[in-house]
């Protein structure tokens, strides 16, 4: 019996379009409940929140001298990437379609990471690193896709990501003398990390109590269950987290005389009205 005078949470499971799932991961939604056309209904559709994020990222930079078809704007292109991939990946469930999503990630996440390293150093150093991150990352694709694991992957993404955590903690340190502006940007460093970890964290439950996740849906019913479906809120959260770090990154790695208020979107009210806020105290 369903909750709040809610409906039932969607159908039976139809025949899948895209023939039964092969891939290895299955997250905690039910498969195909709501068309045969998508495995995976709300993990599919929450991926959008990249894409905006991304095309958002991209248009700031349109007219500029550094356009979106330059190194500013690869990072942009990857995470519209991510969104594209892996709402392929959630809608078709396949193996094929699990490794494009798994390659996007190290993708988007690459070009952050060469930017941030790179921007200062002469161009034969920026070429043997980007050259370099470029040999491992594809080496450590070829064995994930080759030899079917998961371990190598994750560890791989994971130190990644740190390395672009501390990279920008050092570059804030280091680039911006201006009191205000480096809190400013603090903020922002911690509301990134904030939404990474949030997201990381429903993660890990949605992984390890799906059954229970499964049987409040089922009690809570439409339209509050959706809710509940944690891994559409892990692309929705680690989507904000991944935009505010390559805006992060793209500020602290160029000189702008617009970019103190051109980085803040879509904080820029919060975080403006808070400044206002201690001003008058």
């Amino acid at each position: 019996m369903s909750l709040f005078f809610s409906q039932p949470y969607f159908g039976p499971p139809v025949t899948p379009y895209w023939g039964a799932p092969n891939s290895n991961a299955n997250f905690c939604e039910e498969d195909y409940i709501v068309t045969s056309y998508i495995a995976e209904f709300v993990n599919t559709v929450t991926n959008i929140s990249y894409v905006i994020y991304g095309a958002h990222g991209l248009s700031r930079l349109r007219g500029k001298p550094d356009g979106p078809l330059s190194f500013l704007g690869f990072p942009y292109w990857g995470l519209i990437g991510v969104g594209v991939l892996s709402a392929y990946f959630h809608a078709t469930l396949k193996y094929h379609s699990q490794m494009c999503d798994d390659t996007s990630m190290l993708v988007a996440t690459g070009f952050v990471l060469n930017r941030a390293f790179t921007f200062d150093v002469s161009p034969s150093t920026r070429r043997i690193r980007s050259l370099g991150l470029l040999a491992i990352l594809t080496a450590v694709t070829i064995y994930h896709c080759a030899a079917d694991e998961i371990l190598v992957h994750v560890v791989t993404f994971g130190i990644m990501v740190v390395l672009v955590g501390i990279r920008t903690k050092q570059l804030v340190n280091a680039r911006i003398t201006d009191l205000d502006e480096k809190r400013r940007v603090k903020k922002l460093v911690n509301f990134g990390t904030a939404m990474s970890g949030i997201g990381y964290f429903l993660w890990n439950i949605d992984m390890h109590l799906c059954p229970m996740l499964l049987s409040l849906r089922h009690k809570v019913g439409l339209p509050f269950g959706i809710f509940l479906e944690l891994h559409g809120w892990w692309h929705i959260l680690t989507a904000i987290g991944a935009y505010t770090f390559m805006i992060l990154v793209e500020h602290l790695t160029t000189d702008k005389t617009d970019r103190a208020e051109d980085f803040l979107w879509p904080l820029k009210g919060s975080l403006d009205n808070s400044k206002d806020q201690e001003k008058k105290n």
